[in-house]
């Protein structure tokens, strides 16, 4: 670094006196502290205090332009705080160590005065910077203290949800009815117990679950008889675990396939026990609790940032102590959905202007339709609604207009919790994505009957939809036409394949990596050149083979079994999606606090050898995974 010969003029001296510690200085002591003092330049990335010692003692700093950022030592990347113009460095002044206990570094192109030692030594003896001093370093304490307790509660929560054995859950023997009793005795035991779901057992094995939401759906709101055999509405053959998996993999199977309650069996299939999604998510000891108890109190939407940010504090410690992508992306979209549930109760629901409830499903989609939401996401969501029965057109727009009001708010809502507003308008707000039943069933007949680049986008973003508040059944309805109209289509999926196969695999020929060049140089977009064609060509193997799960995961799983892929290569195509899926995370996770660069774009060679050699690896499967679509669709 160079230092120049230009003290600061009276002008700057009288802008220091707007900062603390200098507003409590008179500004002829102020005018000595800097009589001698010199401007510094850093570049971006610079370390400020790198060993600059004067006469044995450590140097003092003060910003004059650009941003200073400040983080712990155990924090390997990224930024905790940034400060800027006005403050005096060190904030740890008042510790009697010749080496800051905090990390600083130059956030961007930035000039600090530096005191000379007589300015420093009148610094140092004067009263109100001795106080600012010790509030700092007081500050500083609490600090570390609370990321102490919270990595320790981190730790505690990861080991509890990775470990816990279901078994630990079960209280009672689950209540089941037969397959050839009545819908209404199984209505009678749901009541009688106050329990939201029954199994349906034939010879002591799990046959189906019947749950409130299904009788009202399939046999009530249709006027079905309900003395009909419950083998005749139930889910038949629902996903079972063993009493040896974890709350961990519970939780993962029960909010990938969007499912509230879950059979647990013996290792002889044998049923134990029904595991509900409020056991995993209430239990304090499943730290689940933890985590969800700040969104349920919530009775303001600051208060629900508030329980946003401690989610992704939280979450982030839990990625690091060792849960996987996969679970945490899982698990961070199932705490972003009650955060909008938590929302509209604060809110309230919409109502007609004579009090009546409106029909209408919340809908997620994108990432968030998929539960794979990571720590940097926007708002991508609708709503779909049913009008009264004989209601006319202007009927139907005062309706939508009372929902567009509703929805702005909660779209408002989302945003000052965290949530971006969309940059594409895509939100429930915009009158082109809050559309009834019908209007929806019309929107995606048009963008698969009728195929043009814009439909293949919608199709990447819409055809993801997942339930999160009112209606459910109009959802599956939807999903229902979705796959009735995509069999009907093949060239729509022929289109959607030859999409899938334009992005190419950011792997070098003479290099291990292809990177960008320009403004991005030296860098790769891992959402759009792999993780989005790993989801890309999982939707594909959804639509094709009639796979309902929106998650990538179990679209790759289920679809590539059905497309006959085999065992080992499927196993691979998702353990690469997760590998993809880390390196995301952890590149967001490391990103600089206010920083503007895309949080998906990493250096690759910045990544360790191993890293290096997996990402590789990762990024030769989705090519495998991109020839089997030529094969398949004849590209």
């Amino acid at each position: 670094m160079r230092q120049t010969e230009s003290s600061p003029t009276d002008q700057q001296l009288a802008s220091l006196a707007d900062f603390e510690p200098f507003s409590a200085v008179p500004p002829e002591r102020l005018r000595g502290m800097f009589e001698a003092a010199r401007p510094v330049p850093f570049a971006a990335g610079a370390p400020i205090f790198d060993l600059q010692f004067q006469d044995g003692q450590r140097a003092i700093l003060v910003i004059r332009q650009g941003r200073v950022s400040v983080r712990k030592p155990s924090m390997e990347h990224g930024v905790g705080e940034l400060l800027g113009p006005g403050m005096l460095l060190p904030l740890d002044l008042a510790l009697p160590v010749r080496e800051s206990v905090e990390i600083y570094t130059a956030a961007e192109d930035c000039v600090c005065w530096s005191l000379a030692p007589a300015g420093i030594a009148a610094l140092l003896a004067e009263p109100a910077v001795l106080r600012w001093a010790i509030a700092q370093c007081w500050r500083l304490h609490e600090r570390i203290m609370q990321n102490i307790a919270s990595d320790i509660e981190s730790n505690r929560i990861a080991v509890q949800i990775k470990f816990q054995p279901l078994s630990s859950l079960i209280k009672q023997s689950p209540l089941t009815v037969d397959v050839s009793d009545s819908v209404n005795q199984a209505i009678a035991l749901m009541t009688q117990h106050k329990i939201g779901s029954v199994i349906v057992t034939e010879a002591g094995r799990v046959a189906g679950i019947l749950t409130e939401s299904d009788t009202l759906r399939r046999v009530l709101a249709p006027g079905l008889d309900p003395a009909q055999a419950v083998s005749t509405v139930m889910t038949p053959a629902p996903v079972c675990l063993p009493m040896t998996s974890s709350v961990a993999e519970a939780a993962l199977e029960m909010t990938s396939r969007s499912i509230r309650h879950m059979p647990i069996v013996s290792e002889e299939g044998a049923l134990v026990g029904v595991i509900s999604e409020r056991d995993l998510f209430v239990l304090q000891r499943t730290g689940f609790g933890h985590l969800e108890a700040p969104i349920e109190r919530a009775s303001s939407i600051a208060a629900l940032r508030n329980a946003v940010d401690s989610i992704r504090t939280t979450c982030g410690g839990l990625f690091r102590y060792g849960m996987s992508a996969e679970q945490i992306t899982t698990l961070v979209s199932a705490l972003n959905d009650r955060v909008l549930v938590q929302l509209i109760h604060i809110v309230g629901a919409p109502k007609l202007h004579d009090g009546q409830e409106v029909r209408y499903c919340w809908l997620a989609f994108g990432s968030e339709g998929r539960q794979e939401q990571t720590f940097s996401t926007d708002q991508d969501n609708g709503i779909i609604f049913v009008p009264s029965p004989g209601a006319d057109a202007a009927a139907v727009e005062a309706l939508r207009n009372v929902l567009l009001q509703f929805a702005s708010t909660v779209n408002l809502g989302l945003d000052a919790c965290g949530f971006p507003l969309c940059e594409g308008d895509i939100m429930a707000r915009n009158p082109k994505w809050c559309l009834t039943l019908d209007e929806w069933k019309s929107r995606f007949a048009t963008w698969i009957c009728e195929p043009d680049p814009q439909a293949l986008l919608h199709a990447s973003i819409f055809f993801d939809l997942r339930p999160l508040y009112g209606e459910a059944a109009l959802a599956e309805t939807l999903r229902d036409h979705l796959f009735a109209l995509c069999r009907d289509s093949p060239l729509f999926l022929h289109l959607m394949a030859k999409n899938a196969l334009e992005t190419t695999v950011p792997l070098g020929v003479l290099s291990r990596f292809s990177t960008d060049g320009g403004k991005f140089g030296g860098t790769i977009d891992l959402k759009k050149r792999a993780a989005r064609l790993f989801v890309d060509i999982g939707r594909i193997f959804s639509l094709a083979h009639g796979v309902r799960a929106t998650n990538t995961a179990q679209r790759l799983l289920l679809g590539g079994a059905r497309a006959k892929r085999k065992p080992e290569a499927i196993d691979a195509d998702v353990a690469a999606f997760h590998f993809v899926q880390t390196i995301r995370i952890r590149g967001q996770l490391n990103r600089a606090a206010g920083s503007h660069d895309d949080p998906n774009r990493i250096n690759p060679y910045a990544l360790n050898e191993i890293d290096q050699r997996v990402l590789i690896e990762a990024l030769r499967q989705v090519k495998l995974l991109q020839a089997r679509l030529r094969i398949d669709y004849q590209i």
